[in-house]
């Protein structure tokens, strides 16, 4: 029986779940923890030299493909769907952070497409794509790994921040178009979090969430059905964008990269 949103939250053992960019980061700890519990977790990404040794370090099946092409979207679906038959959670966790100057940036325009073609376009169309495969779950889930610079405007970084608050409103949108399907949509907003995506960024303002931390608390929130979850400073970020919007741009635009 599928249960329906809001009923209990999701039960995360001996679960089939795919976790994108799953090489590093976020992804790579979520791979790792969500194995410790007893899941069959696959992971994708576009370097396979890097899958397989996370892989290798998780015990997590890892699956060579770029989710930006559609093609490989479909054949990393067909094979979970030939080897395990469903598809139970899937985790839109592949993203980049690109700090650059609009305007002398000779790489701005292929930069602005790359962009939001990972951290927009992507999670999308693999989620409609992967429909069909999380309607034969007992209990299938959608969780996009937002951030909590969806609330304010980086002017470090000209199109990350869109991006982020592009998803996030989509969350939203597919929260409700989805749950008559029985599929909970989840969200996760962590602030700026210590990996090696994040190392460009320096700050006095933000500090850096621990990758484990982010993926102890979204686990914590996936069982209790918390479909958005503001982990660390993310919090303070949406609530003060709500009351002084100018004094957090003026922070965001102190913030270094190099």
């Amino acid at each position: 029986m599928t249960l329906l949103l809001g009923e209990i939250g999701l039960d995360l053992t001996s679960k089939i779940i795919l976790v994108t960019g799953g090489g590093s980061g976020i992804g790579l700890e979520l791979s790792r923890q969500l194995v410790a519990l007893g899941n069959s977790v696959i992971i994708c990404g576009r370097d396979a030299g890097r899958l397989a040794e996370a892989g290798n370090l998780t015990g997590a099946q890892a699956i060579a493909g770029d989710v930006t092409i559609a093609e490989d979207q479909e054949r990393i679906l067909s094979e979970i769907e030939a080897q395990h038959g469903r598809l139970d959670l899937l985790i839109n966790n592949a993203g980049i952070f690109l700090a650059y100057d609009f305007n002398t940036d000779p790489d701005t325009l292929q930069k602005i497409e790359r962009e939001i073609a990972i951290n927009g376009t992507a999670p999308l169309t693999l989620t409609r794509r992967a429909l069909p495969l999380l309607a034969k779950s007992e209990q299938p889930g959608v969780l996009f790994i937002g951030s909590g610079i969806a609330f304010v405007a980086s002017p470090g970084t000209p199109v990350y921040s869109g991006t982020k608050a592009l998803i996030h409103h989509c969350a939203q949108t597919l929260r409700h178009q989805l749950r008559p399907l029985g599929v909970t949509v989840f969200e996760a907003l962590p602030p700026v979090v210590d990996t090696d995506m994040a190392k460009a960024l320096k700050s006095g303002n933000f500090k850096k969430m621990k990758p484990t931390d982010v993926v102890r608390d979204i686990i914590s929130g996936l069982r209790r059905n918390q479909t958005e979850m503001l982990l660390g400073q993310s919090r303070q970020i949406k609530w003060m964008s709500r009351i002084a919007p100018a004094f957090l741009f003026r922070q965001f635009a102190k913030t270094e990269f190099h």
